[in-house]
């Protein structure tokens, strides 16, 4: 999971929260309209257009906002605004394969679900085949719980790992132009990150000295 940096919450959001009176609630189930929009925008931008999970790429028409904490049993944080992320999947067919927010539910535990908040990269291996292994015991439930395996992400994944590194580029690249790459990688463009930044840039590493790598 790539660490993502929480923005102000929306003005939208807040206005709309301060609606709030005696005969009228705000909650997560009525939240429409301009105030849904700008939460969406502001996850989506957040972001840098990626899941906050798998950090396939996402766009407004296929992703779901996402409640770190569950809705249930932690109803009090519905609409708080550092609560919400941005999570790939939406309105998935009966029977199909889930993962990331959709496949992770209700699930919480406070020592073994790790935030998007926090920089867990090192807690997790990127394969050049598009796998994903624990590299700590806190992360495996991570890795099972959101399905971070499933058949197609892998292969999206594998299939983004090989379109930049290929065959060629990691025979004949030098260690200067990987360190460029892992850079640029990890650079925005257009307001977006690369799909699976994360998994590019760990193997980037693998093709650098240590020394080099503890400088990135």
């Amino acid at each position: 999971m790539k660490q993502i940096n929480k923005r102000n919450e929306p003005q939208e959001l807040l206005d709309w929260k301060a609606l709030e009176n005696d005969d009228w609630k705000p909650s997560f189930d009525n939240l429409q309209g301009n105030e849904k929009r700008a939460v969406r925008n502001s996850l989506l931008a957040e972001q840098g257009y990626i899941c906050c999970y798998c950090n396939k790429d996402i766009s407004d028409d296929n992703f779901h906002i996402e409640h770190f904490r569950p809705q249930h049993p932690f109803e009090d944080l519905e609409l708080n605004y550092d609560n919400l992320h941005a999570s790939c999947l939406k309105n998935q067919k009966a029977g199909s394969p889930l993962h990331c927010g959709m496949a992770k539910g209700n699930w919480f535990d406070n020592l073994l679900t790790l935030s998007p908040l926090v920089n867990n990269e090192s807690s997790f291996d990127f394969l050049y085949n598009g796998l994903v292994e624990a590299t700590a015991p806190i992360a495996e439930q991570m890795v099972e719980r959101l399905n971070l395996n499933d058949a197609s992400l892998t292969a999206k994944r594998k299939a983004e790992i090989a379109g930049i590194l290929d065959a060629h580029f990691i025979e004949t690249a030098s260690e200067e132009q990987l360190v460029d790459l892992f850079r640029k990688i990890g650079r925005l463009v257009n307001d977006r990150y690369q799909p699976f930044v994360l998994a590019i840039q760990h193997q980037i590493k693998q093709l650098l000295p240590q020394n080099i790598v503890a400088n990135l």
